[in-house]
């Protein structure tokens, strides 16, 4: 007999049930590129807590599926060199274009038409400096302008642009001979329907030029200036160091070319390294609406921090990944919140109940009584405690696709 009276069978049908109910497939070590399936279709992932450089080759393993199977592909993070080294090192010479203060080479408005110059400011237009419709109009006069003098447009422009001396420099151009009377008659009739909307725009590109100022291209390297559709048009995965999760407006406004790519009928996956969410409404709106046509990757330290306590949000994000690869997390009430996606089971525990007996038998005689059963009780699959007390290079993997929860110890 084995513990607490039970057989060694008993004992062993109690284990195998709660290790069958659990569904943890243990792997030997193992490399986390061969969880990630190249022909299996592609839907949203999650990659949050252990080692950097483990998450890193996950990114870099999803996105060359993404970009095997066709899908234009815009990596967003906040001064990770050790992701841009690690993506650049897997995919090979010449598929990342990785724009960040050492190489200032972004631009959105590169070889974009004037409606599509004012549909992007004005999409990625916040509440600090919301512009009206009529702005559109200002806009597309600015454009004309610039386009008039045989220059195109670059960021740049619109931010140093003299707002108050506009006219001024229409009509000097026209006077010079640079744009016709038709021409400036027309910029200027624009630029007045939009006028009641100057000042945000003015605002718009202040705040552009103090959050992008360090990667955006300047006048001398506009012929190698990026944006989404110039790489997607050089088949190139392009990563954008925003530098700060604060920079909500950039962050927007990179949000809003994705929006353009897809409105064209493209694939798309963004993929989201470090970010706060909870600093950009734009971005998390798009979060939220993944599916279709387009695909998100979330990677951090602690993805559902990242969320800032916005739990419904994070709960459907989860709900909506064919891959999560999970690992240690310092904060209790995240390890809690990642068992929650993990699930629970019915665990079976021996219940052993003691109580005092007397009897006479020629004499009094007092004993103990013991009695054992076996009841259920739902449990985490993984608890809290134990997600926070793994080891950097463990990980636990849910496939939906497959149903599999597998462990692993990760090796290079």
């Amino acid at each position: 007999m084995g513990l607490f009276g039970l057989s060694r069978r008993t004992l062993r049908s109690i284990w195998e049930t709660n290790a069958e109910g659990q569904g943890i497939v243990r792997y030997q070590p193992s490399q986390i590129e061969a969880f990630i399936d190249d022909t299996a279709p592609l839907e949203n992932m999650l990659f949050s807590g252990g080692m950097s450089d483990i998450r890193t080759r996950a990114i870099a393993r999803a996105v060359e599926c993404a970009y095997l199977q066709g899908y234009s592909v815009l990596i967003l993070h906040c001064g990770n060199q050790g992701l841009e080294r690690g993506l650049d090192t897997y995919l090979g010479p010449g598929y990342l274009c990785a724009v960040n203060r050492t190489v200032p080479i972004y631009d959105p408005f590169c070889g974009a038409s004037n409606d599509e110059i004012s549909s992007l400011i004005l999409s990625s237009s916040d509440k600090v400096c919301r512009i009206g419709a009529a702005g559109r109009y200002y806009i597309e006069g600015i454009t004309e302008f610039i386009k008039a003098k045989g220059i195109n447009p670059y960021c740049r422009m619109y931010i140093t642009c003299p707002y108050q001396a506009l006219f001024d420099k229409i009509n000097d151009a026209e006077a010079s001979g640079k744009i016709t009377p038709t021409v400036a008659q027309k910029i200027i009739s624009q630029i007045m329907q939009g006028k009641s909307d100057q000042a945000s725009i003015e605002n718009y590109f202040s705040i552009l030029s103090a959050q992008a100022d360090l990667i955006m291209a300047k006048k001398s390297d506009y012929s190698r200036s990026v944006n989404l559709s110039i790489a997607m048009r050089n088949r190139q995965i392009l990563s954008i160091d925003v530098q700060s999760s604060t920079n909500s407006l950039l962050i927007s406004l990179l949000v809003s070319e994705a929006a353009t790519i897809l409105a064209q009928g493209q694939k798309l996956v963004l993929a989201i390294d470090g970010i706060q969410l909870s600093t950009n409404d734009t971005l998390k709106e798009f979060i939220k609406l993944s599916g279709r046509n387009y695909r998100v990757i979330l990677s951090s330290d602690d993805v559902y921090s990242d969320f800032g306590g916005a739990e419904s949000d994070f709960f459907s994000f989860a709900g909506k990944c064919s891959t999560i690869v999970l690992s240690r997390h310092s904060s209790a009430y995240s390890c809690q919140k990642f068992s929650d996606i993990l699930g629970f089971y019915d665990k079976q525990e021996i219940n052993t109940t003691y109580a005092q007996s007397s009897s006479y038998y020629g004499r009094w005689g007092f004993g103990d009584t013991q009695t054992t059963s076996i009841n259920t009780k739902r449990e985490y699959i993984v608890k809290p405690e134990e997600i926070q007390r793994m080891a950097l290079d463990e990980v636990f993997i849910v496939d939906k696709l497959t149903g599999e929860l597998s462990f692993t110890q990760i090796i290079s």
